[in-house]
């Protein structure tokens, strides 16, 4: 439950749009280079997602073979589901967004050479979750721009997997009443996250850990988000200013955001030297994030709300 109730209240959390040096925002960027929990605490194994019931036996439910339907079942389970708000707005964000989540744990760990290898960041926990946090915040930002909720209903089964885009980026996805795409996206998408984060918190710290050290640890990581998140949008909004000077200074904020996420938990600090020794890496990771959030925009609204936001291109591209 504190995955959920991190994940729930971070949600809430106002951003600045658009962004500007406030002390709210130099507050928040304080929190985020200095990362409060960096305990090298070693990773152990690779990630599920979704995670398992018991983070402590993953391997029971791969046990179970996969279940062929017939097409008569699946029609008797369409009409039920139906009844039972398959495709409501909550449960359309919630199964959607877990897709999403999946591809990005999906992508994280088909980049494992490059992160641990050739940045040669810590197999921690800290590592872990920086990475999949720098995929989350550049998704949230696109799930943000959502304009209207999904009309249709899903396919059933559905792929687990995000599916490939197939509509141009001005499709019309229509428009529904009641709770916003850009509020119930993010929220279930930040729910996904968060339980991944604890599920494998539980699994380095071990069986018999205390539920307040998980509970302690958790709302560090959202310390951590809400640093990195507004860090984001201050950048973003560099990006967009009408100051060529403020223009300028995106992508040398960008990639000291970057350093501060990932690459300061080598330990290292500015000044030291051994920062010097990563920036082809650091200019990958830069363009990397520039990358994906033009390709994300150019994603119609119909195919975010469906899931379909294809495949995450490689860091080393």
């Amino acid at each position: 439950m504190s995955a959920l109730r991190t994940a729930r209240a971070l949600a809430r959390v106002p951003r600045l749009a658009p962004p500007s040096r406030t002390f709210a925002v130099s507050s928040a960027l304080a929190k985020e280079a200095k990362a409060v929990n960096n305990d090298p605490i070693p990773l152990k194994g690779s990630p599920q997602f979704p995670p398992p019931v018991d983070p402590f036996d993953p391997e029971a439910a791969k046990s179970l073979p996969p279940t062929e339907y017939s097409e008569s079942t699946k029609t008797i389970v369409r009409g039920v589901a139906k009844l039972l708000g398959y495709n409501s707005k909550a449960s359309t964000a919630i199964r959607e967004t877990g897709r999403m989540m999946r591809g990005i744990v999906t992508a994280v760990e088909k980049e494992r050479s490059f992160w641990y290898d050739e940045c040669k960041l810590p197999a921690t926990y800290q590592t872990f979750f920086q990475l999949h946090l720098l995929y989350v915040l550049i998704l949230v930002v696109r799930l943000r721009a959502l304009r209207s909720s999904r009309p249709d209903p899903s396919p059933i089964p559905e792929p687990l997997e995000p599916g490939k885009p197939s509509n141009p980026a001005s499709a019309k996805s229509g428009f529904t009443i009641g709770k916003p795409a850009h509020e119930t996206y993010p929220t279930e998408f930040l729910n996904h996250f968060f339980e991944l984060a604890e599920s494998q918190m539980r699994i380095v710290l071990g069986k018999g850990e205390r539920e307040r050290v998980i509970r302690k640890y958790m709302d560090e990581m959202g310390e951590q988000w809400k640093g990195a998140g507004l860090g984001l949008d201050f950048i973003l909004g560099l990006s967009i200013s009408e100051e060529e000077a403020e223009r300028a200074l995106s992508d040398p904020e960008l990639a000291s955001w970057v350093w501060r996420n990932l690459f300061q938990s080598k330990g290292v600090n500015p000044g030291e030297g051994d920062e010097l020794a990563f920036p082809p890496q650091l200019e990958k990771v830069v363009f990397f994030v520039r990358r994906e959030l033009a390709r994300l925009d150019e994603i119609s609204d119909i195919d975010v709300l469906e899931g379909n936001i294809g495949e995450w291109t490689p860091v080393n591209k």
